[in-house]
């Protein structure tokens, strides 16, 4: 992990948590931990209908408010979509774009992602672009070793592609604003992360994409981090194996007491 890269932690609360008392305490619980802002970043995607409310809880501290997705445009005719206005006026600072599940079962395309892509960037919102291989394919040889050359081959095309098509257009000056986010698709929601090899192998391929497409010293301004199943058991071993700048948890993260000691492992 680079020096001047700030180590970030995201949690995707999903449509786990849609209570709004419930909501605001785990919120309050984060907070007061205190260990998020000139270290470390830690990021709270809310469910839509308890953003404000989490926002109103996080709005004087250093925990940063973001959302699960938004609109490819400001404002308009688009019935029962997010506007990245509301954000902006809830102060938030992060969103998360092309989750698997947007991808899956909400059939956005690659060029849908990057509009939203480049319209956070103009608004100035720091996009945490989801990417990574829907079917496990040949994943379990990869992560044991023996690797099938044509699953390499696969992985680094599809990645690429991901990459390519979502930051299209997108100035080379706003790279480090842009999290990459890993998430496999057979590795989110499982008992068990995807292999710190198979990451690192990953990490990888998305640096020399970016690498690829910008610069090589490009490449290096953008964080990079792993979703799919972490947990504090699991998550300083990918930090340390896998060249990770941060991780993006799901349901490993809804215990503040668990989040937080993956924060503490950030940071040590």
């Amino acid at each position: 992990m680079e020096d001047q890269k700030k180590p970030i932690v995201i949690m995707n609360w999903s449509m786990r948590q849609n209570h709004i008392k419930e909501a605001r305490e785990f919120a309050k619980q984060i907070s007061n931990h205190g260990k998020a802002g000139s270290d470390i970043d830690v990021v709270i995607l809310p469910s839509m209908g308890t953003m404000y409310p989490v926002h109103e809880v996080l709005q004087h501290t250093s925990v940063q408010l973001g959302a699960q997705n938004i609109a490819p445009v400001e404002n308009g005719e688009l019935s029962g979509e997010f506007s990245i206005e509301s954000l902006i006026e809830m102060n938030g600072t992060f969103v998360e774009l092309g989750h698997w599940e947007r991808r899956r079962l909400f059939n956005e395309t690659d060029d849908i992602i990057n509009q939203k892509v480049k319209l956070s960037l103009k608004n100035g919102v720091n996009p945490i672009l989801c990417i990574g291989e829907q079917d496990k394919k040949d994943a379990d040889n990869v992560i044991d070793g023996s690797k099938d050359p044509k699953y390499e081959l696969e992985l680094e095309r599809e990645l690429f592609l991901r990459i390519f098509n979502g930051l299209y257009c997108v100035e080379k000056k706003d790279l480090e604003k842009i999290v990459i986010a890993y998430t496999p698709a057979w590795a989110v929601g499982q008992s068990k992360a995807a292999g710190a090899p198979h990451i690192k192998l990953a990490v990888s391929m998305i640096r020399n994409a970016i690498a690829k497409i910008f610069s090589e010293a490009a490449s290096e301004k953008v964080r990079i981090v792993y979703g799919g199943s972490v947990s504090p058991e699991n998550s300083i071993t990918m930090m340390r194996l896998a060249n990770l700048d941060g991780v993006l948890l799901g349901r490993f993260g809804s215990d503040s007491n668990r989040l937080q000691r993956i924060v503490e492992l950030m940071v040590d």
